[in-house]
């Protein structure tokens, strides 16, 4: 009885989905590989593009205005700016992060994923960063990476930079989900392994 009656919901959802005509607006083109958006307003948001810019879009008027920032970005292969979230006049980043300065063509250079957190102004988004995934990995690949903010504590995906198993090492952060306070800071009430040491107070899902 109770698979019918579940069934019989499903059914009741689809057609009236059926009965709901979508209508599709473009407000605006020509974006250059864009990877997440966040609303800041009703009608305005924030789009990130991989390879650097921050764009803001009133979707009214459909005005589009690219913000500056000091990230310092490691744009390469599948990295680049990656999640945006807006969150009480703060802007949220994560983003694959550039860890030396390898110049050699030969070396794609150590970079991480990271997360960066700056108070919103329509201008200039001066980021300071809260997160660092360690350790720093010489990849182009597998970054992730979501932010989602649930009460106090600001969650985020970490991908294992191409390296697989290295999801299954406690004391690595790549191939992990973290969970810490809006600042950056570790929570006390975190899960707590024996046998992690750098990664304790982040969790691991492994």
């Amino acid at each position: 009885m109770k698979k019918i009656v579940f069934l019989l919901f499903w059914l009741n959802l689809l057609v009236k989905a059926e009965d709901v005509e979508i209508k599709l607006t473009e407000v605006t083109d020509s974006l250059d590989q864009p990877w997440s958006l966040t609303f800041i307003e009703k009608n305005k948001v924030l789009i990130t593009e991989k390879h650097g810019r921050i764009i803001q879009i009133n979707l009214s008027t459909k005005k589009r205005k690219e913000i500056k920032h000091n990230l310092k970005i490691h744009a390469y292969n599948q990295g680049g700016l990656l999640d945006i979230l807006y969150h009480k006049d703060t802007v949220y980043i994560s983003y694959s992060e550039q860890r030396d300065d390898v110049k050699n063509q030969d070396r794609v250079g150590l970079s991480s994923t990271s997360i960066a957190k700056a108070a919103f102004n329509s201008d200039y988004l001066f980021f300071s960063n809260i997160f660092r995934a360690e350790p720093p990995i010489e990849s182009g690949y597998h970054f992730g990476s979501r932010l989602v903010i649930k009460d106090s504590y600001l969650y985020a995906t970490i991908g294992e930079r191409g390296l697989g198993m290295i999801a299954q090492d406690g004391k690595s952060h790549p191939g992990s989900v973290i969970r810490t306070f809006l600042d950056g800071t570790v929570p006390q009430n975190n899960p707590k392994f024996l046998d992690l040491e750098k990664r304790i107070g982040y969790l691991k899902f492994t």
